[in-house]
């Protein structure tokens, strides 16, 4: 039952309780008669009771509602806190994927950085197969030109390097070197 219909009939039954005290003297016999027996069905001193025992257990209450509804508050502001930290730390990610996602992502344009360095490795393995198709013509010209000219002063290759390995083992024999071996 709420408050006010509580209140309402405290004072109704206050008021009745003032009309059997004082009752007025114009009034017909019929009219207090009447009076008489709404008194008797309400029965005055036992709502009274009633009404002042179920204040008294909604005052008792209110403290245990206050001290509820102050942790609730509590309670909500930890949860307030934990969602904005929560909500922080979701941006930080979102942002360190957005940065991640930019050089790395093959779904998404590369990037500038991605780009030129991409355009930088190209031009690296141009000029490293430019340098080999270079070197290995290099190669080929300096054996031309060696067997021109030992034709052409009629060396023989073959019998240089003859001479030379033989003259490394006599000098290792004359050091002693070759003894063991």
């Amino acid at each position: 039952m709420p408050i006010s219909n509580m209140i309402n009939k405290i004072k109704n039954i206050f008021a009745k309780d003032k009309t059997r005290n004082n009752p007025p003297r114009n009034k017909s016999e019929e009219e207090e008669n009447e009076l008489w027996n709404e008194e008797e069905e309400i029965n005055p001193t036992s709502e009274t009771e009633e009404l002042l025992a179920r204040t008294g257990e909604l005052e008792s209450k209110i403290p245990r509602l206050e001290m509820t509804i102050t942790s609730l508050k509590k309670e909500n502001d930890e949860l307030r806190d934990s969602i904005h930290k929560i909500n922080e730390n979701f941006q930080d990610v979102m942002s360190l994927y957005e940065v991640v996602s930019n050089q790395v992502n093959p779904f998404i344009g590369t990037s500038k950085i991605t780009s030129n360095t991409i355009e930088n490795i190209e031009k690296l393995e141009n000029e490293t197969e430019y340098l080999k198709t270079k070197v290995e013509g290099l190669h080929n010209d300096i054996v031309c030109l060696a067997d021109l000219y030992l034709k052409q002063y009629d060396v023989d290759l073959d019998e240089i390097i003859e001479d030379i390995l033989i003259d490394e083992e006599v000098s290792k024999i004359i050091s002693g070197d070759d003894l063991n071996g």
